[in-house]
C-alpha cells in the first residue's frame, strides 16, 4: 500500500488542528494591526499600566505552564496514558526548543529590563519576581513551550472545542511573560508563531512513525 505523501500528511494534521490553528490565526493578524499603529516601547508601557493585585498573584504561577518543569511533567503524565502521544510531546518540546535556542543567540535581543535600563523608574515590577536582565528575549522560550503543549494537546484530543482552551492556557502564558517584563509583544508573538508551526512540520513528519502504545 502506497505510503501518503507530506503534503497528504500536512493537510491530515491540519483538519485535526484547524480549530485550534484559524483562532490563531486571529490572534497573530491583530497582533500585526496592533504593531502597526503602535511601537514596541508604546505597547510595553501600555500593558506595564495594567498591572493589579490579583494580576501580580496570578499571572507569575500561570507563567509556569511555560517552564521547563511544567514541561516534564506533561510529557511524563502524557506518556503514562499515552506512550505515542508522550513521546510526541516530548520530541516536539526538544526539537522546538533548539531551535528557538540558536535563535535566542543569533538575535541577542535585550529584554525589557535591559533594553530601557535608562527608564526603570517608569517601569513597575511584580513584587516577588525576577526580572531576567540579558540579551535572550527574542523569541520567548515559555511561549514556545506553552505553545508546543497547546498544538500536540489538540492534534490528539478528541472534542476539538478544547483546542479553544489550550490555546486561551497558551495565550496566557505569553502575555504573563509580558506582564512580568521578561519579553515584550514581538518575543512572545514569535515564540507563539514558532511553536506552532514547527509542532505542526514536526507532527507532519514523524506521523504514523511513533511507536504505538
Amino acid at each position: 500500500m502506497q505510503q501518503p505523501t507530506f503534503a497528504q500528511r500536512l493537510l491530515q494534521v491540519y483538519q485535526q488542528l484547524k480549530m485550534l490553528i484559524w483562532p490563531f490565526i486571529g490572534l497573530v493578524t491583530m497582533v500585526l494591526i496592533l504593531r502597526s499603529i503602535y511601537s514596541r516601547e508604546e505597547v510595553y508601557f501600555y500593558v506595564n499600566r495594567l498591572h493589579t493585585s490579583w494580576g501580580d498573584w496570578l499571572f507569575p504561577r500561570i507563567t509556569e505552564l511555560g517552564s521547563t518543569a511544567a514541561c516534564v511533567v506533561l510529557t511524563v503524565l502524557l506518556f503514562y496514558f499515552n506512550k505515542r502521544q508522550g513521546i510526541v510531546l516530548a520530541a516536539a518540546y526538544l526539537f522546538n526548543s533548539m531551535v528557538n535556542f540558536a535563535l535566542k543567540f543569533t538575535v541577542a535581543f535585550p529584554r525589557p529590563r535591559r533594553f530601557f535600563v535608562e527608564r526603570l523608574h517608569d517601569i513597575y515590577f511584580v513584587p516577588g519576581v525576577e526580572v531576567l536582565d540579558n540579551f535572550r528575549s527574542f523569541p520567548s522560550g515559555h511561549s514556545v513551550c506553552a505553545f508546543t503543549a497547546a498544538t500536540v494537546f489538540s492534534y490528539y484530543v478528541k472534542n476539538k472545542y478544547w483546542s479553544l482552551v489550550f490555546l486561551l492556557l497558551a495565550a496566557m502564558v505569553a502575555y504573563s511573560r509580558m506582564y512580568m517584563s521578561q519579553h515584550f509583544l514581538e518575543d512572545v508573538t514569535a515564540g507563539a508563531t514558532e511553536a506552532v508551526l514547527l509542532t505542526i512540520l514536526w507532527i507532519t513528519l514523524i506521523k504514523d512513525k511513533a511507536p504505538a502504545n
